[in-house]
């Protein structure tokens, strides 16, 4: 399914509802733009977040953290290529 958006003078396009729903998106919370081949890619930034939840509950391995921040890093890279 697609949605469509008019942008505004200003820059600015709405989010329909149904999918703020469904992502959980809410008035304030910041989302990220990922430059794309096809367009541009919108993430919930809050997902890039609960990515890296419960890391440091425990004692961390540094090179496990360094293995796991870089593949991240390379994910991003290529969602925005």
């Amino acid at each position: 399914m697609s949605y469509q958006s008019k942008m505004t003078s200003k820059g600015q396009v709405t989010i329909p509802k149904d999918l703020r729903d469904r992502f959980g998106l809410k008035e304030g919370e910041e989302v990220l733009m990922v430059p794309a081949n096809e367009g541009i890619l919108l993430k919930h930034r809050m997902d890039s977040m609960r990515s890296l939840r419960g890391l440091m509950r425990e004692e961390v391995d540094l090179k496990k953290a360094s293995t796991f921040i870089g593949k991240v890093r390379r994910e991003w890279r290529v969602e925005g290529e």
